[in-house]
């Protein structure tokens, strides 16, 4: 049946397990590993966000829906632009960076205007003409006006890259961007595009840089990583992103220094060229292998955002906005819904593209970058090899506890480690491969050993459950290794020993089978009573039975559950008395015993006939006070262990100290009356102070005085189930037989029983 050691055949399909999902999770596609991964980061993120300073110089002004309905639908007249540049400019602004392509002429321009009324008919030709000049004087184009306030000014345009066919549409010839070291061919590494959607050549000849608008070809919808170089059609330069771009010409730096895999200090292992981080300046960059940098959000902030029309008040920039512009990197991009530059980030389901600029920025001020390392995945293998080794190790070694403790430790150490390496270093250790590693194998040699072990557990339960309780069976099954073996553990109990009155004499004249019918109708409610109060059937004898609690399953508050049934004993005989009463059986009465202490339990015998008991001299004692009951004249006996742990909840009598056959040591014994309800009445009080007095004057040997106040007692009458007058009758005998043979002079008042 059960058996401790080690199952190999478990061991085995635990190892065989994690070896198939090391195997998967080494060759399923990357998205689908790296969809699961970037989940949990997400969650990271929002659990702990870049921490946001407003003295990081850097700001997004925005074209909200607010300044859509001051200054009018987009797109605004460029000379808008043009006065917004040049406010900015004049407050100290380091760069103004657009979040927007510039890519036809100005429709609200007088020449363009023009044009249109003139596609119309001569009808119109005087609408054209008087916009082409006034008082001779041609009328300025809005896109030269602009294009005029970006030489003048550090403005940054930024391009969208994209894989339609515009290879003749290419942006201006990126800024010079240095490879350190034998870097090879980077534009083979970094994110590519067919062709881009450019500015006006006018307005990108005139502007400081130009950068790439697009954040990322497919991330899931999710903007996670941003390229800060891409390549473009067919030219070898790549371009830089427009992040990037505003904080080169921030810095009035020339060019980009990007390190790869096999520049200075870089070991490579590999035939592959992978990025490493990209200078522009005074800043470092980290990035991932294909030039993507990791966006650590700190999620949108009002202190970060100034809104467009405020700019372009009627009276001019304000003084505190321009305090607050001053030495900034402004980003000009649109909130706006109808523009449809909305994105979704780790922190945000709806947020507009150009606050992910301005984050990239923030984060490269402040240094703050979370990062992939390359040697994350060979870390998290180990991890998954070793935690899971470790599980299957316990499990498959029949050691489930253990093995659900390794379990629960592993994935504690798996995702404390994932999150201590993000919140406290920044860096993006994956835990899903070692979950992986972990939960399988575990699940599957569980499942196995479950199913494996019901055949064993049905095996048990049908040889025992004839002859011990359901909680037994449920024990054993738990705990097999406890129990089916012979001897026991030693544990304290409360055990008890009813027997039926006048046995013999009520049933002397039945038939076998009525004997059988009314012993089975007298045992069975009187066994779900002690059931029903936690307690175990041990054994029936002809017409007693025993039973303990505290054993197979502890339980607390032992003494007080026996007590309970003991007393729940008298409404049963009460309910089954007008069944016996029509059978013309007898009135039924019950003696019973119980004495809490420590005994040896659990199977005696060997392991082809097991026997669920329990020994020791607490057992013996318990069965001495059942048999004391008829020297008491009383229905029950307790001893002082059970009276000590259930006198809280039930009223009870000190009758004496008696020296129970075949044991020296005396028992202080107990006769219990009732519940609380009977505790706590005037008659308890009154017979309780009686019984007191008589025993205080019989352990003097004040033999008249003990007997006046057994007879009074007497005279008291039926407090709940306990008859003082049978009690009084015995021990006025006893006073009787001490005045004439008197105690000798060590008499301790100790009562030494002479019959079971």
């Amino acid at each position: 049946m059960f058996k401790r050691g080690i199952d190999w055949i478990a061991l085995a399909l635990g190892f065989f397990t994690l070896a198939i999902v090391m195997t998967v999770v080494s060759i399923v596609s990357d998205e689908d590993v790296r969809a699961i991964e970037e989940n949990v980061f997400d969650q990271y993120q929002r659990w702990k966000p870049r921490q946001y300073d407003p003295s990081v110089p850097v700001r997004v002004i925005d074209i909200d829906e607010d300044s859509l309905r001051e200054l009018g639908q987009w797109p605004w007249p460029r000379f808008y632009l043009a006065e917004l540049v040049r406010r900015l400019t004049n407050a100290g602004a380091a760069t103004i960076t657009f979040d927007v392509v510039f890519a036809e002429p100005d429709r609200t321009s007088p020449l363009i205007m023009a044009q249109s009324y003139r596609r119309f008919g001569e009808e119109y030709e005087f609408a054209a003409d008087g916009l082409e000049s006034i008082g001779g004087e041609a009328m300025p184009d809005h896109d030269e006006i602009f294009g005029w306030m970006i030489s003048q000014t550090p403005v940054v345009l930024g391009t969208i890259a994209t894989d339609l066919p515009q290879t003749d549409l290419l942006p201006p010839q990126p800024k010079g961007m240095a490879v350190s070291g034998d870097g090879g061919d980077i534009s083979e590494v970094i994110e590519w595009y067919q062709g881009a959607t450019v500015n006006l050549p006018s307005l990108s000849q005139d502007a400081l840089g130009v950068g790439v608008i697009s954040l990322a070809k497919d991330d899931r919808g999710i903007v996670r990583r941003v390229p800060l170089a891409v390549a473009i059609g067919d030219n070898s330069s790549p371009y830089a992103a427009l992040s990037i771009e505003a904080l080169r010409v921030a810095q009035g730096a020339r060019s980009f220094i990007v390190k790869t895999s096999r520049g200075s200090g870089e070991t490579d292992f590999s035939q592959q060229v992978d990025i490493v981080s990209i200078k522009v300046g005074n800043a470092i960059v980290p990035l991932d292998a294909d030039g993507a940098l990791r966006v650590h959000y700190s999620g949108a902030r009002d202190q970060r955002v100034i809104p467009a029309h405020e700019v372009l008040a009627p009276g001019g920039l304000p003084e505190e906005l321009a305090n607050d512009v001053a030495g900034k990197i402004l980003f000009v991009g649109s909130s706006a819904q109808t523009l449809f530059d909305i994105r979704r980030t780790p922190l945000h389901d709806r947020i507009s593209g150009v606050h992910v600029h301005a984050e990239i920025v923030e984060q490269i001020f402040q240094e703050s970058f979370i990062e992939r390392p390359d040697w994350s995945i060979a870390l998290e293998r180990a991890l998954m090899v070793i935690c899971g080794l470790l599980v299957v190790f316990f499990v498959g070694n029949t050691m489930p506890v253990f093995g659900f403790a390794a379990l629960i430790v592993s994935l504690g150490v798996i995702g404390a480690g994932s999150w201590f390496a993000f919140s406290e270093m920044n860096l993006l250790l994956s835990p899903v491969a070692p979950v992986a590693g972990v939960v399988l194998p575990h699940f599957v040699v569980s499942g196995f050993k479950y199913f494996t072990s019901e055949a064993n557990r049905r095996e048990v339960t049908r040889q025992f459950e004839h002859f011990v309780s359901p909680d037994v069976i449920e024990d054993i099954l738990d705990n097999p290794e406890q129990h089916l073996t012979p001897g026991g553990a030693l544990r304290t109990l409360s055990i008890m020993f009813l027997d039926v009155r006048r046995f013999s004499t009520i049933t002397e004249k039945m038939e076998p089978q009525q004997v059988i019918s009314f012993i089975n109708e007298l045992l069975t409610p009187l066994t779900d009573v002690i059931l029903e109060n936690e307690g175990t059937i041990d054994k029936y004898m002809g017409d007693a039975v025993m039973a303990f609690w505290n054993a197979p399953r502890q339980t607390p508050d032992h003494e007080i559950k026996s007590v309970r049934a003991m007393m729940a004993f008298n409404g049963v005989l009460d309910d089954l008395k007008p069944s016996f009463d029509a059978q013309g059986i007898p009135l039924i009465e019950i003696g019973t015993g119980i004495n809490t202490g420590e005994c040896s339990v659990g199977n005696m015998g060997s392991l082809k006939r097991l026997a669920y008991s329990c020994l020791g001299d607490s057992v013996n004692l318990a069965a001495r006070l059942e048999g004391q009951t008829k020297g008491y004249g009383v229905r029950n006996l307790v001893g002082s262990a059970t009276a000590l742990g259930a006198k809280s909840e039930f009223g009870m009598f000190e009758l004496d100290s008696v020296a129970v056959k075949g044991r020296s040591q005396p028992e202080r014994i107990f006769t219990v009356a009732g519940d609380s309800a009977v505790m706590g009445s005037v008659a308890f009080q009154n017979l309780s102070d009686r019984l007191a007095t008589a025993r205080t004057h019989f352990l003097a040997q004040e033999w008249d005085a003990s007997e006046a106040a057994f007879r009074q007692a007497a005279e008291l009458g039926l407090v709940g189930v306990f008859d003082p007058h049978l009690l009084a009758e015995i021990m006025i005998q006893r006073i009787e037989d001490y005045r004439t043979a008197p105690p000798p002079p060590d008499w301790d008042g100790v009562y030494v029983a002479t019959s079971k």
